[in-house]
Parts: C-alpha cells; structure tokens; sequence
C-alpha cells in the first residue's frame, strides 16, 4: 500500500500510520490551543505568553509562529461553526480542552475520502459500494479472517505483482485483476471451492430460513427452489448475492461467487459477514500453498467439515471470553452482578445470544454446569 493511502484510519481502508506533516501541525494547533485556554483562566505567566497577548491585543504581530498558526486554529474553530466573539479555546464533549491525539483526529477527518486504487475506482462505477466497507470488515470477530478480508479490499495482498501476467494456477490471462481472477474466476479455484457445496454451506450455515427467503419457482416445466438473502425494508437492494439451492439453473439473480458476494456495505446477518471472512480467508491458505510452496498440497477441494469445525470453535470462544468478562465483574463487586442469580442469568442469556448470532445449535456450547473447567 502506498504512503498517501496507509496515512488514513482503518475504518476507510488504511493503515493508520504516523502522517508526521499533519502531527507537526496537531502539535501547533494544541500549543495555541493552550494559549488560548491559559488567557481565559488568566494564566499568562510566562514571557513569550504575554508577548502573544500584546500581539493579538494590538492585532499587530511580530511573530510568525504565531500569526501562521493562529490562522489555522481559526479554520478549525470555523469548520466547528464556533462563531462567538470571544477568543476562546476549543474543547471536546466533555468540555476539556482538545488534547494532542483529538487534534490529529481533527485534522485528520478534514478529509476522510481515501485515495482509491483503480481498480477500486472501476468497482464504485460499476455500484460497488466503500461507505462502511471496511468499518464492517473491523467488526469480524476472528482475527486472522478480518486481516484476510482488509487486506484482500484494500488490495494489499502479495499478488499485486502479478497485474497482467498469466495466472500461476491455470495459466489464463488475469488482465489487471489478479485478486478478481485469483479467488472468483479461476478454474483451479473453482474446481477447489465446488461452487455447489459452496451455496450449501453458506445456506445451511447463516440460518437457513432465519436469514434467507426460501421460495419455488416455475420456469420452463421446471421447479427452480430460489433462496434470497433477508434484509430490512431499508437496505440496499441486492438482486446478486442470492442462492439457487438446487442448482438447477443459474441466473445473474441467483447466488454467484464474485465481488458481490463479499461487499460487506450490504446489510448482511453477523454470521453470513464472519463466515465469508472464514470461506475467503481458507481459499487464500489454498492459493499461497499452490503459489510460493516447494510442495504444494494436493487437497482436490475445501474441506466444509473443517470449516464448521472452525465455525463451532469461533463461537465457543467468543462465548467462553464473554463469559470470562462478565464472571470478572462479579468477582469485582460490580453492582449488576453481585448477586449469583443475576450472573446465571446472564450467562444463559448471553449462550441463547451467541448461539443465534453464530446460527448453531445452542447444545453445541458449553453448558453452564460443565462451565467452569473452561473460565
């Protein structure tokens, strides 16, 4: 990733780091900022203080310093539509002064857009959406997945060398897509996905009919059984990321393994957005092995027994460490759950909840009375 793009924050797709230019400039804004605060509370006590009260005072200034970044910390206090008379500091919700890190946020949201590659670029044309795409992505729960998930959409991955190159795997030229290519369209991949088994995981696993439409159709003498993802009557229509359960004809409207099938700006249930992370993320493992192993595996297909067992073990840890935090407010003396009954409560409620955000059977997690050899 370039600089100009690893420079914003995770949740539009970067990386975060340091912009020093911009830290320089939150390091000025905070110093006049506390100038500012210490001539409210009458605090002016050291020399160079005074000199800037007698500078703005008289509207006459000597120093440079002074007169640059005070200009700037207006533009500030503009864009926050503070337009009192008075000169007074600019503070945060809880009515304290901006401190150094708010600055830099403050800057730094003067221009959240983030520079798109071209490729991202052509996928917005063509209805791609990237408004909460990666503030989604930083909401999956297993690690290793959601670093998979970012990286594949901000087009970070070690593949980017092969822009216009034959595909290592099938030999067929990728044009200027090889992650398109890599994951959706290429033949070994799909030989290794079996596209079949793939709706019926995604089908059998997200809640079947607890988060899919699950009708029949008549089309040509033929029964087709049409499975369409649930979204509230505000979402964003979506005609692509829709499954034909029987597989007996495929349409554009039916389910199909491509970008649509990951844009995670749709409003999707918490288990279809993990499981996808896990699916993608198994099929990446697959195409490092094939391309940089000496001895690349000989596995003929994704393994979905394995997936489930993964599936299983993500929710059960994520119960057992809510579980662990709400045993430690008890141990604290927290005052929602002094009481033991309140505790087991609560984690009864919490193991329904989990049970069906991750779409399992509740039984499949630990109970309460073998619960204490896992906390």
């Amino acid at each position: 990733m370039r600089t100009k793009r690893a420079r914003y924050p995770l949740k539009v797709g970067g990386w975060n780091i340091w912009n020093i230019e911009l830290r320089q400039l939150a390091q000025k804004l905070w110093i006049i900022n506390q100038f500012i605060l210490a001539l409210e509370t009458k605090q002016t006590n050291s020399s160079h203080h005074k000199s800037w009260e007698y500078q703005i005072q008289k509207n006459k200034f000597t120093s440079r310093y002074l007169k640059e970044n005070l200009d700037e910390w207006n533009k500030i206090r503009i864009k926050k539509a503070i337009f009192n008379n008075n000169l007074t500091s600019i503070k945060n919700e809880n009515g304290r002064p901006l401190s150094l890190a708010e600055w830099y946020t403050t800057i730094q949201d003067q221009n959240p857009t983030i520079p798109k590659t071209e490729f991202q670029s052509s996928l917005n044309l063509r209805g791609y959406s990237y408004n909460q795409l990666f503030n989604n992505i930083l909401k999956i729960k297993d690690p290793k997945t959601r670093d998979t998930m970012f990286r594949f959409h901000a087009r970070c991955l070690p593949i980017n060398y092969l822009h216009n190159k034959q595909c290592p795997l099938c030999k067929e030229d990728m044009s200027k897509d090889p992650y398109g290519h890599l994951f959706f369209s290429c033949k070994k991949t799909k030989q290794f996905i079996k596209i079949n088994k793939l709706k019926n995981f995604i089908y059998i696993t997200t809640g079947k009919g607890k988060n899919w439409h699950h009708t029949r159709i008549r089309q040509n003498n033929n029964f087709i059984n049409r499975i369409t993802p649930k979204l509230s009557p505000t979402a964003k229509k979506d005609q692509e990321v829709n499954a034909d359960y029987a597989n007996d004809r495929f349409h554009k409207e039916y389910f199909e393994w491509n970008y649509k099938a990951i844009e995670y700006d749709l409003t999707r249930s918490f288990a279809y957005r993990n499981l996808m992370a896990l699916i993608l993320h198994n099929i990446w493992i697959w195409i490092c092995n094939q391309i940089y192993s000496e001895d690349p595996l000989t596995d003929e297909s994704l393994s979905y027994s394995s997936l489930l067992k993964k599936w299983h073990k993500l929710a059960t840890l994520e119960y057992i460490k809510k579980a662990k935090d709400l045993k430690n407010l008890s141990a604290k003396d927290h005052n929602n759950f002094k009481d033991p009954k309140i505790l087991l409560t609560s984690t009864i409620k919490l193991r329904k909840k989990t049970a069906n955000y991750y779409c399992i059977p509740e039984s499949s997690l630990p109970n309460i009375i073998s619960f204490d050899q896992f906390i």
